[in-house]
């Protein structure tokens, strides 16, 4: 699913801008923007952690984030990378089966809790919620994109749809493919994700600063 997608044809190409890497080029590019070049952006969209986006003066944007269930997170990553020729990990995850995928990102420290990193820079969960209450306007799952696509429409009087053109084609291997070992594996490594997840589920969408819940 693309919610930049959908909302870029309402703000148009020319006053959107989105950073599909989060590499240290992409992150130079950002930084080296003016404050007007900024302010001329009508959507800002990347796979940047919130504290690098907040070195900039964005305290006057609506700030949107999705969370994943954490295993649902990792397989279509896996089958995306898989898939698509242009992605920057194709040639090396194409080579590997899903049981070697798994023990890489569990032999990868720096991707354990990769959900809380990107809130507040570090694997907690109850940092990624304080960052989240104090600075993010719309926090979402992506298994409940319905109620965060119909508040964000509200709060931007546009009308948004959901768009699943960056989807992958090859929907395999699925949860149920994984044999429990591995399961118990990227578990074990996420915990704080799921605690994350979880407490944005359990609210169906969790509003930030501005509506003061």
């Amino acid at each position: 699913m693309s919610l930049y997608n959908s909302m870029v044809s309402w703000f148009g190409g020319a006053h959107s801008l989105r950073y599909k890497r989060s590499t240290e080029e992409c992150r130079q590019a950002f930084l080296s923007l003016s404050d007007e070049q900024i302010a001329g952006y009508r959507l800002l969209a990347g796979h940047f952690e919130l504290p690098f986006w907040l070195r900039r003066k964005l305290a006057d944007r609506f700030v949107v984030s999705l969370v994943r269930e954490p295993i649902e997170r990792l397989l279509p990553a896996y089958r995306y990378a898989r898939s698509w020729t242009e992605h920057p990990r194709h040639d090396v995850v194409r080579q590997m089966s899903i049981a070697q995928y798994v023990d890489a990102h569990v032999n990868d420290v720096s991707r354990h809790n990769w959900q809380c990193r990107m809130l507040c820079g570090s694997p907690d969960f109850v940092a990624a919620k304080a960052i989240a209450q104090r600075q993010i306007d719309l926090l979402g799952a992506a298994e409940l994109i319905g109620p965060l696509t119909e508040a964000l429409a509200q709060a931007l009087g546009v009308a948004l749809e959901v768009r699943y053109d960056n989807a992958s084609p090859d929907q395999r291997p699925r949860r149920e493919d994984l044999e429990p070992a591995l399961l118990s594996k990227l578990l074990a490594c996420n915990v704080e994700d799921y605690k994350l997840w979880t407490h944005v589920i359990e609210r169906n969408l969790v509003r930030g600063h501005r509506s003061g819940t």
